[in-house]
Parts: structure tokens; C-alpha cells; sequence
């Protein structure tokens, strides 16, 4: 296993918040978010190291893991930038895959929001290595009326990962 090694401003999500049973999520590997400037395009960047179990038999990222973060930076992030704090579910998604990304790439995602109405959210995403873009997606998430499930009490880990 590659050390994660984010880059700087970078925080470890803990979306299992301390259920006693990891989610598909913590499956996944690690995932990383920085928070920027509010209105700038890093105000919610998600990030991370791939790893070999994150790839496909041919040594590339596999598309099931591009799709699974591009619908969580699409959710998460495209929420924050509207300013909701609660869980955002996925109602469509398409995807086009533009690039491949290989094991040691730092993968950032960022979301842009296209419209909001009362009840969706419509996003682009973009994943991308460097300047160059992995992954191209747009999404539509539900947005619940009345308070819905907050995801505002999921926590950064603030603690240092090592490798093992």
C-alpha cells in the first residue's frame, strides 16, 4: 500500500462516524476533502491516492470507483456549494470517462452547480490528476424537504494516517 500522502489543507472523511460497522464508503479507501474559499471552485475539493485495490485488472483506476466519488462530490460537494447540510440522494447520473488515472495518482474532484430548484440539484463533476480531467459527470440529487438526514455531523478525521 502507498502512503495516502494528501496534500496540504486536505482532511480524512470518517463517514462511518463511529457505527460499529464500516460502510461501503470506508470500503472504498480512503477519501480525502479540503474546504476553500466560499464562491471559488476548491470551496469543497475530494481527493485521493489511488491504490492498487481501487484498480482494474489492466492497472487503471476502475471506473466503479471514478463513479462512486464523482456521485459523492456531486452530492456532498454540489450540496455544500448551495449551502444544504443534509444527505443529498442520487436521482440520475451519466458519466463519460476521458482519461485513466494509475496507482500513486492524487485524483481531486470537484463539483459546479448548474441549477437548483426547490426539490434538485443539478452538478457537473470533474475528476481530475493534475491539470488534466479523468472523468466528466452530471448528476441530479433530490433534495428532501424539511430537515432530512444531516450529513453535517459526518467528522473529518483530524488525525494523521499512516501507512501500514
Amino acid at each position: 500500500m502507498i502512503d495516502d500522502n494528501p496534500p496540504e489543507g486536505f482532511i480524512r472523511i470518517d463517514f462511518d462516524r463511529g457505527r460499529p460497522d464500516p460502510t461501503f464508503n470506508t470500503h472504498i479507501g480512503n477519501l480525502y476533502a479540503r474546504r476553500g474559499e466560499k464562491g471559488t471552485r476548491d470551496e469543497f475539493v475530494m481527493g485521493f491516492r489511488v491504490q492498487s485495490h481501487m484498480c482494474n485488472p489492466a492497472g487503471g483506476l476502475h471506473g466503479g470507483m471514478m463513479m462512486s466519488v464523482a456521485d459523492l462530490v456531486g452530492t456532498m460537494g454540489g450540496g455544500t456549494l448551495v449551502g444544504l447540510r443534509k444527505f443529498l440522494p442520487t436521482v440520475n447520473m451519466t458519466f463519460d470517462f476521458v482519461a485513466p488515472a494509475k496507482v500513486g495518482d492524487w485524483v481531486e474532484g470537484r463539483a459546479e452547480v448548474v441549477r437548483q430548484t426547490r426539490s434538485l440539484l443539478f452538478t457537473n463533476i470533474y475528476l481530475t490528476v493534475g491539470d488534466e480531467k479523468i472523468l466528466r459527470a452530471s448528476s441530479i440529487a433530490k433534495i428532501p424537504s424539511g430537515d432530512g438526514l444531516t450529513f453535517g455531523k459526518a467528522r473529518l478525521a483530524r488525525e494523521e494516517t499512516t501507512s501500514s
